[in-house]
Formats: structure tokens, sequence, C-alpha cells
């Protein structure tokens, strides 16, 4: 009997867990991934308006351009901050943007695009929509990737993100969509 009635309280609980509205300014992880010292993840994110909608975090590592000297030619500088691409309303709009970014690493090098992000501002909340310029590279003796440019104070900064990248957090979307449907 004792059994019975733990099955249907954690039977109730999940479901009410579920039920359960994000709170404003919080952040609800979808997916993660950890990869070449730095963190990616797909969440998404309650606005103090109501509005909710689905971010790509492209970590916390980017590395500062047009920092060269003559004896070192290829040091870059760390800085440690978080921009998130917006991605979509719905889970189905975060999956067709990934897609959409892996179409755009198929394109020939040099090509640019430009995307909606937002910052973080310390304390895990976003700031105002700014715009970051993306474009397809190849680094020497690697695969094409996605370069995306951001202004950080009175620096550009950029990170990386491949194609292994893109597709694992795309899996980990669809796997969510699948156990969490929108409502």
């Amino acid at each position: 009997m004792k059994r019975i009635l733990y099955c249907i309280a954690f039977m109730f609980i999940s479901v009410m867990m579920s039920a359960q509205d994000i709170p404003a300014g919080m952040r609800m992880e979808v997916a993660e991934l950890e990869l070449d010292n730095n963190e990616y993840s797909i969440f998404q994110y309650k606005d103090p308006d109501g509005t909710t909608a689905y971010y790509l975090s492209l970590g916390n590592v980017f590395h500062i351009l047009g920092f060269f000297r003559d004896d070192i030619t290829d040091m870059a500088i760390d800085h440690f901050d978080e921009a998130c691409l917006v991605i979509g309303n719905t889970q189905e709009e975060a999956i067709a943007f990934l897609d959409g970014l892996l179409e755009l690493l198929n394109q020939k090098i040099g090509t640019t695009k430009e995307f909606k992000y937002r910052k973080t501002n310390g304390a895990e909340r976003l700031t105002d929509t700014d715009v970051s310029t993306c474009t397809v590279t190849k680094r020497f003796l690697q695969s094409k990737r996605l370069s995306f440019q951001f202004v950080s104070g009175n620096r550009t900064v950029e990170t990386d993100l491949k194609k292994s990248t893109i597709k694992n957090l795309r899996l980990n979307v669809r796997i969510n969509k699948k156990l969490h449907p929108d409502k």
C-alpha cells in the first residue's frame, strides 16, 4: 500500500512541476553542452512583461579582436561575458533556427549574416536586444565554423560555434520537445 501511495505522490509532484510557469527574470535550461573550455546552452527566459522566448547562449569565453604584438602573433585576451542569440518563441522555432545555422555553415567562407542577441547583466538577467555579425570561417586544419562578433564595452569580441555543437544542441532540444511540449 505504501508503494502505491508513494507512486501516486511522485506522479502528482511531477505533474505539478511540469504545470508551473516560469517566474519573470528566470532561466529554464533546455540543453547544455560543454566543449573546448566553453559552455553552450539553450534556455527559455521570461521577461518582466510576461513574454517568453528561447535563447542560445554562446558561452562565457570570448576572444578580444585586434590585439597583436610583433613577437607574439597569435595571442588573445579572454573576456568573460555571456551573449545569447534570440532563437524563437517556441521549441519548433528554436529547432528551425538551429537548422538555419547548419544551412549557413554550408555557405561559402566569408558569408555574413546578422542575428539579434541579448547580453546578461551579470545576474543571469538579460539586457536589451542588439545585433551581432556572424561570419562563416575556417581555421587552419580545422572545419568550418560560425564566428559571432559582439560589442562588449569599447572592444569587439568573438566566439565560434562548430557544426557538432549545433547538432548536439538541436538533438537535446528535440528530446526536450518530446518530454515537455510547448503549451
